[in-house]
């Protein structure tokens, strides 16, 4: 048998394990405002209610459970809640219990997230959400059918886990790619970082220490994550071991540095997850160390680490300057980028074809001259084998229909039947294409939708505070990962555009006018002090404001983090009875439409009582206390 992993892929499974407790409870706590039947974005809407067609024909074409909402007598948003809190149950007990990682609690698991999925319109169509939806199938696959108690990794264990590493090598570079072939300027000049730590989406605190930091440093850093995502992906197929947890632990370090400073609610920590497939259980566990890597293993990652040093001196011109203690510079140009991505990914699918082979081949080795079962679990292993087998070709070969998109030319050239592969299955989202930090926004400053209430038309207008994106100037972002607002989130993508094609963002205004307390509730809870008496608002407008971080010796004198400039209106003034407001909302069918009518009263009442048991404390820290609960029952038990 090759490396074990037997270990290493029981940790990798608690982990997913980890990951969906913290997907479902972020999502659960935040249905009612979003998905409610008086919600921004009402889910009934979505499925449509009168269609009686048969559910396996409803589900084929929306591949949702939430089809089934009226068998259990409740509202779709109520079904919602019932189905994050089954995976929020299983998730716990996979967490807690390794015998619970099995096949059948991730496709549920999967398929309860895909179900939510499906209706979660803008405010779930994130990448990490179809990263995890992908990620999660592929764990179906790597997860034993019944959990066993014989400590050794199985022939297919190897190939399985392989697909892991084979989205963590599309994940990272891609999303080193696409910041070259997207244009930006702030890519190429290597001063992106001079800007994303005060405009991402949701900074965490450390952000604006960062900011401060000298700009050869954020060049330097630009460099490093072009290394790290672009360069040392192709190491993961290295043959040997030193050369792959280098690798490893160079993508650990750039997601430790990105918890750190933002927001991104489990993305990153999904992303540690992958890289277990870098590692085995010698490393891992520290088993086996007796064997020590060889003088040709030595030699060739010496060699490897420094060509790696050399070209990335040579390429993005390093060298110690006399005004700035590190000169950097890319010396390539956008002509030369395209012709050597042009071969980079034409060779990383050929490495990857060769890499898979070839560990199907030693795993079929080793099932055929190196089993000591019974001959009847020797068939078993086979027809095992050859199931899984199949599965894996399946999911590589769709697999690079969205990984070639980087390079036009490639994608042409691939076989015309993983292009109708993929269109036939794409709507269960088992593969997609990545890229994040595409571009840099907010060069000059962040643009952030303010919204202002009143309680007369000429004001005067408070501001209607979020609780964790950027408003006051005086109060910092706070630290929430793996939580993720999504609605904050979306007020950041907002600014960028304008309110026309934003529904959700007018649907959200006429629930705030109309005093809708689920929908109150993913605001800041001090907003009834800051209006008291004039809460609700009779009108409310927005408007465009730029900010951006305080310098140093400003932070020192005022001890804001922020300062903000107004620069238009964004939102013309609203009123609760404004009819082309109510037209227009009726017309996005999030107003009017009839929801699924409620039967089961009891399950109901349940749900409800549950409901405040878990809103009752700040989503994040409940997510923490989720985690730490099932390592304490882990260690105990």
């Amino acid at each position: 048998m090759g490396s074990e992993i037997y270990n290493t892929r029981n940790v990798y499974l608690r982990c997913m394990a980890a990951i969906y407790l913290s997907a479902f409870t972020s999502f659960y706590v935040q249905i009612r405002g979003l998905y409610g039947p008086n919600g921004i974005l009402p889910s009934h809407a979505t499925l449509g209610i009168q269609d009686k067609r048969h559910f396996f024909d409803k589900f084929w074409e929306n591949p949702t459970l939430l089809h089934l909402a009226p068998v259990f007598g409740l509202t779709v948003s109520y079904c919602m809640e019932l189905f994050a809190l089954t995976g929020i149950l299983l998730s716990f007990l996979g967490l807690v219990y390794q015998k619970i990682c099995n096949l059948f609690i991730f496709f549920t698991l999967w398929l309860l997230y895909l179900s939510l999925y499906k209706v979660g319109q803008t405010f779930l169509h994130f990448q990490w959400d179809i990263m995890l939806l992908e990620s999660g199938f592929i764990t179906i696959v790597v997860a034993p059918i019944l959990f066993s108690e014989k400590r050794k990794t199985t022939p297919r264990d190897q190939l399985c886990f392989w697909l892991v590493k084979w989205l963590l090598f599309r994940l990272m570079f891609a999303s080193g790619v696409v910041k070259l072939t997207s244009k930006c300027p702030t890519w190429w000049n290597l001063s992106a970082l001079t800007v994303h730590y005060e405009s991402q989406c949701i900074p965490a605190p450390l952000a604006w220490y960062l900011h401060q930091s000298p700009v050869w440093f954020h060049k330097l850093s630009v460099v490093a994550t072009y290394v790290i995502e672009i360069a040392l992906p192709f190491l993961f197929f290295a043959p040997f071991r030193k050369l792959r947890l280098f690798s490893c632990y160079g993508q650990m370090l750039l997601q430790v540095m990105i918890i750190a400073s933002g927001n991104y609610n489990f993305f990153n920590l999904l992303t540690i997850t992958f890289c277990f497939s870098l590692m085995d259980d010698r490393h891992l566990f520290g088993l086996q160390n007796n064997k020590k890597a060889s003088a040709m293993e030595n030699t060739v990652t010496g060699i490897t680490l420094g060509l790696l040093i050399y070209f990335t001196v040579l390429w993005f011109g390093i060298d110690l300057g006399k005004e700035v203690p590190v000169h950097s510079e890319i010396q390539f140009s956008a002509k030369d980028f395209e012709r050597a991505l042009k071969l980079a990914v034409a060779t990383s699918i050929a490495i990857g074809a060769i890499s898979f082979f070839f560990t199907a081949c030693t795993s079929l080795y080793d099932l055929v001259f190196r089993s000591r079962s019974s001959l009847f679990e020797y068939i078993l292993n086979v027809i095992q084998y050859v199931t899984y087998f199949t599965v894996a070709c399946f999911l590589f070969g769709i697999s690079l229909v969205p990984f070639s998109t980087l390079d036009p030319a490639t994608r042409t050239s691939l076989p015309v039947f993983l292009n109708r592969w993929h269109g036939q299955f794409d709507q269960f989202h088992l593969t997609s294409s990545y890229g994040l930090f595409r571009s840099m926004t907010g060069v000059n400053g962040r643009p952030e939708v303010i919204l202002e209430g009143a309680t007369e038309l000429q004001g005067p207008y408070n501001e209607i505070s979020f609780k964790y994106k950027p408003g006051q100037i005086e109060r910092p972002c706070p630290f929430i990962v793996p939580y993720q607002p999504r609605l904050d989130w979306q007020m950041w993508f907002a600014a960028l555009g304008t309110y026309h094609h934003n529904p959700w963002l007018v649907s959200l205004t006429y629930r705030i006018l109309t005093n809708e307390s689920d929908v109150i509730n993913l605001l800041d809870s001090n907003i009834y002090n800051e209006f008291e008496e004039d809460w609700p608002p009779k009108y409310i407008k927005g408007s465009l404001y730029t900010y951006k971080y305080t310098s140093s010796s400003d932070h020192s004198v005022t001890d804001n983090s922020w300062k903000r400039t107004r620069v238009s209106d964004y939102l013309p003034i609203f009123s609760s009875d404004h009819e082309p407001l109510i037209k227009y909302l009726e017309n996005q069918r999030i107003l009017g439409q009839p929801d699924i009518t409620l039967t089961n009263t009891l399950l109901a009442s349940f749900l409800d009582k549950v409901w405040v048991i878990c809103s009752a404390t700040e989503p994040h820290i409940f997510i923490w206390a989720l985690l730490v609960s099932a390592f304490v029952v882990t260690r105990l038990s």
